[in-house]
C-alpha cells in the first residue's frame, strides 16, 4: 500500500518536507532489508518508523538539511541492510553491531554519542551517564539505528531529547508488534516484551505503564503521533490479549 508525504502528515505529524523525501525515495539497490519491495516507505512500523523518527530529530532540533541528505539517508540504509542480513540469519547479533559501528565510523560526526553506543552495546555504563535501552531486551532490537545518529553533532542535551522520542516511538512500535506476536513468539521462543514481563496481572500493568510513558514522552514533541499512542491505548485490552492467551494454552 502506497503512503503519501500527506498520509505521513495527517497520520503521524510527520513534516510535508520530510515526508517527501522518505516517499519519493527509491528503493535501495543490493538492500536486504528492501528485498523484493517496489516501494521505499509502507505502512508497516519496520519502514514507517523512518520517517517518523527524523521528524522527532527534526522537532528536537536537528537541522532538517542533515536528516534529508544522502550522507544520514544512506548510512540509515546501511545499517538497515544490515540488520535484513541479522534477521535473515546470515550474520549474527555482534557482527551486526560491528558493522554498524563501521558504518558509522566512516560517516562519523559525533565521537563521544559513538563511544556511548559503544559501552551501551557492550554492555557497559555510558561515559555520558544517560541511559539507553528499555527493561526489556525484545525492545532494544532496533536501537542499532542509533548508529545513524553519530553523523551528526548534538550535545548531551539533545542527546537526552533524541532517545526519549527514540524510545516513546520504538517502544510504542514494538511493544503493539509483540502483542500481536505473543503466540507465534512463545511457540517459536522468539523475544517478546509481553512474555518476558510476566503473563499476570502485574505483567499486564508493566507493558500499560511502558505505554503510557511513550504517549507522555511522545506529547513534548510530537502531539499528533501522541494522539495515534494515546488512542490506541485506549482501545487495546492488554489484560484481555493475556488472558486470552492463557486460555488457549491452557495455562489459566
Amino acid at each position: 500500500m502506497f503512503l503519501s508525504k500527506d498520509d505521513l502528515k495527517l497520520s503521524y505529524g510527520v513534516d510535508m518536507e520530510i515526508g517527501r523525501c522518505y516517499v519519493d525515495r527509491k528503493v535501495p539497490a543490493n538492500n536486504k532489508y528492501w528485498a523484493k519491495r517496489q516501494l521505499y516507505i509502507t505502512p508497516m512500523p519496520g519502514y514507517v518508523f523512518m520517517p517518523i523518527f527524523s521528524d522527532l530529530a527534526y522537532r528536537c532540533g536537528i537541522p532538517k538539511k542533515i536528516l534529508l541528505s544522502d550522507s544520514y539517508l544512506e548510512l540509515a540504509e546501511r545499517i538497515m541492510d544490515s540488520a535484513g542480513r541479522l534477521e535473515a540469519r546470515e550474520i549474527n547479533w555482534q557482527e551486526h553491531i560491528a558493522e554498524c559501528d563501521a558504518l558509522a565510523i566512516s560517516k562519523l560526526g559525533n565521537q563521544d554519542f559513538l563511544d556511548d553506543l559503544r559501552h551501551y552495546f557492550a554492555g557497559k555504563p555510558t561515559p555520558s551517564g544517560i541511559q539507553f535501552g528499555t527493561a526489556f531486551k525484545s525492545l532494544n532490537r532496533a536501537d542499532t539505528y542509533l548508529f545513524s545518529l553519530a553523523l551528526i553533532p548534538f550535545n548531551r542535551e539533545l542527546q537526552q531529547q533524541l532517545l526519549d522520542a527514540w524510545y516513546a516511538l520504538i517502544t510504542y512500535f514494538l511493544l503493539m508488534d509483540d502483542l500481536e506476536d505473543i503466540r507465534s513468539d512463545f511457540d517459536k521462543q522468539e523475544e517478546n516484551a509481553v512474555l518476558d514481563a510476566g503473563l499476570t496481572e502485574e505483567g499486564a500493568a508493566r507493558i500499560i505503564g511502558m505505554i503510557d510513558s511513550s504517549y507522555e514522552k511522545m506529547s513534548l514533541v510530537s502531539p499528533v503521533m501522541a494522539n495515534r499512542i494515546d488512542h490506541k491505548r485506549a482501545t487495546i485490552d492488554v489484560h484481555g490479549i493475556i488472558r486470552s492467551f492463557l486460555e488457549q494454552k491452557g495455562h489459566a
